[in-house]
């Protein structure tokens, strides 16, 4: 998934995680900063070789076509709820050409508009699978599966039902990496209702985590916080045993998988467990090298030509 976000990753400065683009009493939050993303080692590699591998001429075409380059439209995304199913509204900050993105949604035959406070929602798809957006502004989308949710998410971007603050201890898991590009929280108490496994539940109340970089290193790190001390134990040995066992016989077999097993460390602190990783980025791309090379960003521009009938 972060190889794929990356593809959409631009230039600027960097889209950081804005309280003002959080819905007031979230339950979870997750930010992605297309623009760190450009700009770290790994991402603007993989764009690099994702860009190759497309060609300038078609980049170009399926820009004219869908009104946006997705090398470099995309700035920042912000997606939260509340807990309850299907609540999940995303804030897209981006610099497409919001005139010719809503031509090309027009193509698709469920489409339909609605009108709140002088913004257009845009819906397609077919009937209980639709989807709804609205350009509030030149450089802000709402993307939500409902057009009542659409309508708060134009609400909230004009400033109205944002959270007073992030949720949980997300700030301070963020300065973990001097440059990060994707961060989460989730309340998993809050979220009972929605997560299937009650195991999670019964062990784990909040969960967070960062991406990002620090220098000439990739940065991650995850923090759960257990329903108590003893539960808390219990999964920093389950963890610990999880990643012995993975290392066992790569030495031979794979020795670039063992290197990167070895760099994840595990700590716990009363009831949170915290799992770090940190590692040179040119040594994370020596080991993932031929996953790259075999790397396909297949955009089948083919499937819309100009020339052929706009219902195509």
């Amino acid at each position: 998934m972060m190889m794929g976000l990356a593809l959409l990753s631009p230039p600027g400065q960097a889209a950081k995680l804005d309280k003002a683009n959080v819905a007031k009493d979230s339950k979870f939050v997750m930010h992605l900063d297309f623009d760190a993303i450009r700009t770290s080692k790994l991402g603007s590699t993989v764009i690099k070789q994702a860009r190759e591998e497309e060609g300038e001429e078609r980049i170009e075409a399926m820009m004219e076509i869908i009104g946006f380059d997705p090398f470099t439209a995309l700035k920042g995304m912000t997606m939260s709820g509340n807990g309850e199913e299907e609540n999940g509204l995303i804030v897209l900050k981006h610099a497409a050409d919001t005139k010719k993105v809503v031509s090309f949604i027009k193509l698709d035959e469920e489409y339909r508009p609605t009108e709140y406070k002088e913004r257009t929602i845009h819906s397609v798809g077919q009937a209980g699978e639709r989807g709804y957006i609205s350009f509030v502004n030149k450089s802000t989308a709402v993307i939500a599966p409902s057009r009542e949710l659409a309508r708060d998410g134009i609400n909230l971007v004009n400033g109205k039902g944002t959270a007073k603050k992030l949720p949980g201890p997300i700030g301070e898991i963020s300065k973990k990496a001097k440059a990060p590009f994707m961060m989460g929280y989730a309340d998993l108490d809050g979220l009972e209702d929605v997560i299937e496994d009650p195991t999670v539940n019964d062990m784990a109340r909040e969960a967070m985590m960062i991406v990002g970089e620090s220098g000439d290193d990739l940065v991650m790190s995850v923090q759960v916080v257990a329903q108590s001390v003893e539960t808390a134990e219990h999964m920093q040995n389950m963890v610990n045993g999880l990643i012995v066992f993975a290392a066992l016989g790569q030495e031979d077999n794979n020795p670039e998988l063992k290197d990167l097993l070895k760099a994840l460390k595990v700590s716990r602190k009363e009831s949170t467990i915290t799992v770090d990783f940190k590692m040179a980025v040119e040594k994370i791309l020596e080991a993932v090298d031929p996953a790259l090379e075999d790397l396909d960003v297949d955009f089948d521009i083919d499937l819309i030509d100009k020339d052929k009938d706009k219902s195509k």
